[in-house]
C-alpha cells in the first residue's frame, strides 16, 4: 500500500486552478490523490491481488499503479464536471444499474491494458470503456457487464485508414478495428499506450474539430507516429543571450522549468527557493534530455501546437515513468460550470473546425517525413499491426 512518504513528500503550494503558477502538483494537490487511493485500496486491492492472473506483471505494482491513477482521475473528474464517486454513496452498488456519477461524459481508456482502471472507474459510477489490441486474461475476472465495456481492437488513425483499406491486412485482421471515432465531450485516458502517446492528442481533436477532447497522457516508451521507436530530441536550451535578457530560446527559458515543475525564478532572498533552482539546474541536465522527458516534452508540444491548453502533474505511482499531461482541464471546467451559454459555445467553436483539422494534418505530415511522408508512415504502421496480431495469435495458441 502507498504511503504518504512513499508518494512523495512535496505538496501543492499554489491553487490547483491558478495557470500561471506551475509546481509538480498544479493540477490535483497530491494529498487529495492519497486520501482518494487510500479508499480505493481498501475496497479493491485485496480481491485484485487474490484474482490477479497475468503471468508477466507483478500484482502490487500495477495494482498500486491503477489504483492510484483511478483516484487522480476521480479528483480531476470532480473539478472538471462536479462528479463524485460511489465511494461517497451511502450504499456500495453491486450491479450494473448502480447511479452513474452525474454530468459525467464518459471516458475511453486507450490501451487499457490489465482493464483494472477500466473496472474500477466503472464500478465507482463513471461511464466508460476501454481496448486493447490484446484480450488479457484479467478481463474474464469482472463481472459480465465490465466484460461488455472491454474490447479487443486494434487502433488504425483516421490519416492512415485510406491505406490501411487498401491493404491485404484489412480483409486478413480478424479483429476490431478502432478509427478513433469517440463520441462528443468523451475523456480520452493514454496511459502507457506507448504507440498511441503522441497520437492522443491528434486523435482526441480529429474526433470532435468544433471541440477537441480532453485527455489525460501518461507517456511511457517513445514512438514515432508510424509505430516505430523513435527518441526525441530534446527541448531546445536557453541560449546565454536570452539568459543575458537578450533574444533567445523562449521555448527553453520557459517550458523547461514548466516540463520539470518548477517556477522558472526563485524570489530573490529566498533560500528554499533558491535551492530549488540549483537542484532544477541539475536535473535540467537529465531529466529533458532523456528519452522519457523528450517525449513528454514532445507530447505537450504537439497538443499546444494544435491549440491544446496542457498542464503537467507528476503523478505518486511507483514508476519512474509518472508524468500526467492533462489537456483543456481548465476549459471544460468552465464549460460544465455554464451549461447555459454551452450553445452559445458550441455555435462559435464550429468557426474554428477546419483550422483545428488543418493543423492535426499539418503535424501529421511534418511527423511523418521522417518516416517518407504519410503513407510510408501508414505502411510501416499497418506492418507493426500485422506483427502484433501475429504474436498474439502465437501467444493464443501456446495458450
Amino acid at each position: 500500500m502507498l504511503t504518504a512518504t512513499s508518494m512523495g513528500s512535496q505538496s501543492s503550494t499554489h491553487g490547483a486552478d491558478n495557470p500561471n503558477q506551475c509546481t509538480q502538483d498544479n493540477v490535483i494537490p497530491r494529498h487529495l490523490i492519497q486520501n482518494t487511493y487510500n479508499q480505493l485500496h481498501i475496497k479493491y486491492a485485496h480481491d485484485l491481488y487474490e484474482w490477479w492472473v497475468e503471468e508477466t506483471e507483478p500484482s502490487n505494482k500495477h495494482i498500486s499503479e491503477s489504483l492510484t491513477i483511478a483516484a487522480f482521475l476521480i479528483e480531476l473528474w470532480r473539478t472538471m464536471y462536479g462528479a463524485c464517486p460511489s465511494l461517497e454513496q451511502t450504499s456500495t452498488p453491486e450491479k450494473e444499474e448502480h447511479i452513474q456519477a452525474q454530468n459525467f461524459p464518459g471516458f475511453v481508456d486507450l490501451a487499457c491494458g490489465n482493464g483494472v482502471l477500466v473496472y474500477v472507474l466503472l464500478v465507482e459510477g463513471y461511464a466508460g470503456c476501454g481496448f486493447d489490441a490484446r484480450r488479457r486474461k484479467s478481463w474474464t475476472l469482472f463481472p459480465d457487464w465490465v466484460q461488455e465495456r472491454l474490447q479487443e481492437a486494434v487502433f488504425v488513425p483516421h490519416p492512415f485508414m485510406e491505406v490501411f483499406r487498401a491493404s491485404p491486412l484489412s480483409r486478413e485482421i480478424g479483429t476490431d478495428v478502432h478509427p478513433g471515432d469517440f463520441s462528443k465531450d468523451t475523456f480520452l485516458i493514454s496511459s502507457h499506450a506507448d504507440e498511441l502517446t503522441v497520437w492522443t492528442p491528434l486523435m482526441a481533436a480529429l474526433a470532435c474539430p468544433m471541440s477537441p477532447l480532453p485527455f489525460l497522457v501518461i507517456p511511457c516508451c517513445s514512438h514515432a507516429l508510424s509505430g516505430s521507436r523513435y527518441r526525441y530530441p530534446p527541448p531546445k536550451r536557453e541560449s546565454q543571450t536570452a539568459k543575458n535578457g537578450k533574444s533567445g530560446s523562449v521555448e527553453a527559458n520557459e517550458f523547461l522549468p514548466r516540463l520539470l515543475g518548477q517556477d522558472s525564478q526563485p524570489a530573490a532572498g529566498d533560500l528554499r527557493a533558491l535551492r530549488a533552482d540549483k537542484t532544477v539546474e541539475k536535473t535540467m541536465d537529465g531529466m529533458p534530455s532523456s528519452m522519457y522527458g523528450s517525449l513528454t516534452a514532445k507530447t505537450m508540444s504537439v497538443a499546444e501546437e494544435i491549440g491544446y491548453a496542457v498542464e503537467q502533474n507528476l503523478l505518486p505511482i511507483p514508476s519512474t515513468r509518472n508524468m500526467g499531461i492533462a489537456a483543456n482541464r481548465q476549459q471544460v471546467t468552465r464549460q460544465w460550470r455554464e451549461r447555459t451559454q454551452q450553445t452559445n459555445m458550441e455555435k462559435s467553436a464550429y468557426t474554428g473546425v477546419d483550422a483545428v483539422v488543418q493543423a492535426v494534418n499539418a503535424v501529421v505530415e511534418r511527423e511523418c517525413s521522417q518516416d517518407g511522408g504519410v503513407e510510408a508512415a501508414a505502411k510501416i504502421w499497418i506492418e507493426h499491426t500485422r506483427g502484433l496480431l501475429q504474436d498474439q495469435g502465437m501467444a493464443n495458441r501456446a495458450h
